[in-house]
């Protein structure tokens, strides 16, 4: 009974919804791991409001969770950009979709942009060391690794005992 009542209040909510609840809805799909809902309720709110870059970051986001879909993540972050230039975490993930699909200069030039607009963020400088090493440029993996370990990321460390002097 208790289930019964629950699918019709929701079958009720998404009769009614509006581009902000079909976002809502999706953000609650995405925290819990229900990645394929939470990419239907984002599709629904950017068809209710196209201009919404947090739904297509956050498709994008539930799609890379996913996997297998790069061009399609890259094209999300890519519209979220769009309609919010200085959002240096869709940078960085479309620069790790880029380098997931060995297109590094993309993916250098995302991850630059990402530090060019918030220049303290660990995680970015330990992805360019990556797609620096993924490249045989070891000098600069190993430059944006120590960055990365100095802003904090400790999970470099045993790349720049491995791979740097």
């Amino acid at each position: 009974m208790r289930k019964t009542i629950t699918i019709l209040l929701l079958s009720i909510l998404l009769i009614n919804c509006k581009g902000d609840d079909y976002f809502n809805l999706g953000i609650f799909q995405a925290k819990n791991e229900n990645y394929e809902k939470s990419i239907y309720f984002f599709t629904k709110a950017i068809e209710q409001n196209p201009n919404d870059n947090e739904a297509y970051f956050n498709r994008a986001y539930s799609q890379q969770k996913i996997g297998g879909k790069q061009l399609n993540v890259i094209a999300d972050y890519s519209k979220s950009i769009e309609l919010n230039p200085n959002d240096n975490e869709a940078y960085m993930n479309r620069g790790f979709a880029y380098m997931e699909i060995k297109q590094y200069s993309k993916a250098i030039f995302d991850y630059k942009k990402s530090i060019e607009i918030k220049s303290d963020y660990a995680l970015v400088y330990a992805n360019l060391g990556n797609v620096y090493k993924l490249i045989n440029d070891n000098e600069n993996a190993c430059l944006n690794w120590r960055k990365s370990l100095n802003l904090g990321n400790k999970k470099v460390k045993r790349a720049l005992e491995q791979n740097c002097k």
